[in-house]
């Protein structure tokens, strides 16, 4: 049974996030964790400032308000709110950032551009930064385990990136800020009421947005509340507030999150939609066996329950559909025999080969795998029937970057190589940006870590 909690979720939120500070090992693996998210969010950002997308909305957005905050896509400057708000898209832009498996969100396309804007403007360190970050983290997972989990919420429709985003990316900016415990109540309170995100966005350009908004509505929350302004400071548990409007359901037991072993995240090594990932890894496993692209005849593709619902483009037009396409993914890695950002461009998509594959591939859900043993949580099971009459098969519940399955150092270090290469940073500046965010507590300043994107500023 639930144990009566006369303080309030809100307020247990805000101590937890506000009074978080690990120490000994736990710190170390925070911070550790923090620079690897720092460096990889801002790598695939970089990546897509080119991008129609991010190039759209600053057309539309026109001028960024004046500020002190590097503005991540043109290496210009802005305030913070703005600073966060393009650097939330950008980062989410390509899909290519990290998960967070138990909360179905991307977290750190929210919590390091809002992060970074805040402590640019007001000098706050590195370290801070990544502390911030491990107590937005944890306050994630809270509210996911506050909502009884989030399967009613998603289900309903619901990108808990742009939903719990807001509020995570708020309780990391109120520990940032040294917010008092009222001002971080009203603080998560206003967020409450911002937090926003529907799926039927999935495959637009708004999907993006989602995380954007979310990375800035924690600005702007946490700079009216510094200032006094309120909310209901009980709102996120009240009877019309955020559980409730959020499709939460009970939970067994008060939320207690703890520890650092929760703190893992999982990056990703393909840029499309990380419920295509089991399946993208074992389709990749088959096609480093031997499996070529001339010898199917039928690939059938099982997975959990749900691990279909993101994927609603079945026959794509455009890259940003293609990234939420089982059936694409599926066909562009048997193939190319990989999954790189080349690989979702609108022309990539639109190869003639493209569409006969596509009718080849058949996905499914299933309560438990068809073979390899039950489930413990996320599977994918591909079978793949030959021209010749074999059926091949493979299963992937984890996929390489999983946090399960860290990437190594090396690897974690050429994605960002790619994709800051990608996006047309020049190689010494490049080898900069990687070398000062990797080791992020060591820098003087963030403004100084992020000075190699200044030396190169964009229209």
């Amino acid at each position: 049974m639930r144990i009566p909690d006369p303080a309030g979720f809100t307020t247990r939120l805000a101590v937890q996030s506000l009074g978080w500070s690990p120490d000994g090992p736990a710190r170390e693996a925070v911070l550790t964790l923090a620079e690897r998210a720092v460096l990889d969010t801002v790598a695939v950002g970089v990546a897509a400032r080119e991008d129609p997308t991010v190039r759209a909305c600053l057309a539309g957005l026109g001028s960024l308000a004046p500020g002190r905050a590097t503005v991540l896509a043109t290496g210009r400057s802005a305030a913070p709110r703005d600073a966060a708000l393009v650097g939330g898209l950008l980062c989410h832009a390509f899909d290519y950032d990290d998960v967070d498996t138990p909360t179905i969100s991307h977290p750190s396309t929210v919590l390091v551009p809002a992060l970074l804007a805040v402590a640019e403007a007001e000098g706050h360190s590195p370290e801070q930064v990544l502390l911030g970050y491990g107590a937005g983290l944890l306050a994630q997972r809270t509210v996911a385990a506050e909502l009884g989990g989030i399967e009613g919420h998603y289900s309903a429709g619901w990108h808990a990136t742009g939903t719990i985003g807001t509020l995570s990316a708020t309780a990391a900016l109120a520990r940032l800020r040294g917010l008092d415990e009222g001002a971080g109540r009203h603080a998560l309170g206003i967020a409450g009421s911002l937090a926003m995100g529907s799926r039927q966005n999935f495959g637009t350009m708004t999907k993006p947005l989602h995380a954007g908004i979310a990375s800035a509505n924690a600005v702007l929350a946490t700079d009216l509340a510094a200032a006094g302004f309120t909310a209901d400071p009980d709102q996120l548990e009240g009877g019309f507030g955020f559980l409730r409007l959020h499709h939460g359901r009970p939970a067994e037991d008060a939320a207690t999150v703890a520890g650092p072993d929760i703190l893992g995240v999982d990056v990703k090594l393909y840029p499309c939609c990380y419920y295509t990932h089991p399946t993208a890894n074992a389709v990749l496993d088959l096609v480093g066996q031997g499996l070529r692209v001339g010898d199917v005849a039928r690939v059938d593709v099982t997975v959990h329950p749900g691990g279909l619902s993101a994927l609603i483009h079945p026959r794509p037009t455009t890259g940003l559909q293609g990234k939420f396409s089982m059936e694409y993914v599926v066909a562009a890695a048997l193939l190319d025999g990989r999954l790189t950002l080349r690989t979702f461009t609108d022309e990539q998509v639109r190869r003639a080969e493209v569409p006969p594959l596509l009718e080849l591939v058949h996905p499914t859900t299933a309560e438990e795998p068809p073979f390899g043993g039950p489930r413990d949580g996320w599977y994918a099971t591909v079978e793949v029937t030959t021209t010749d009459g074999r059926v091949l098969r493979e299963r992937v519940d984890r996929p390489r970057g999983h946090a399960t399955r860290p990437v190594e150092e090396a690897d974690l270090v050429a994605k960002a190589g790619d994709c800051l290469d990608w996006g047309g940073l020049e190689q010494s500046l490049a080898e900069s940006l990687i070398h000062s965010l990797r080791d992020l507590r060591q820098a003087e300043s963030v403004g100084a870590a992020l000075a190699p994107l200044r030396e190169e500023v964009h229209p």
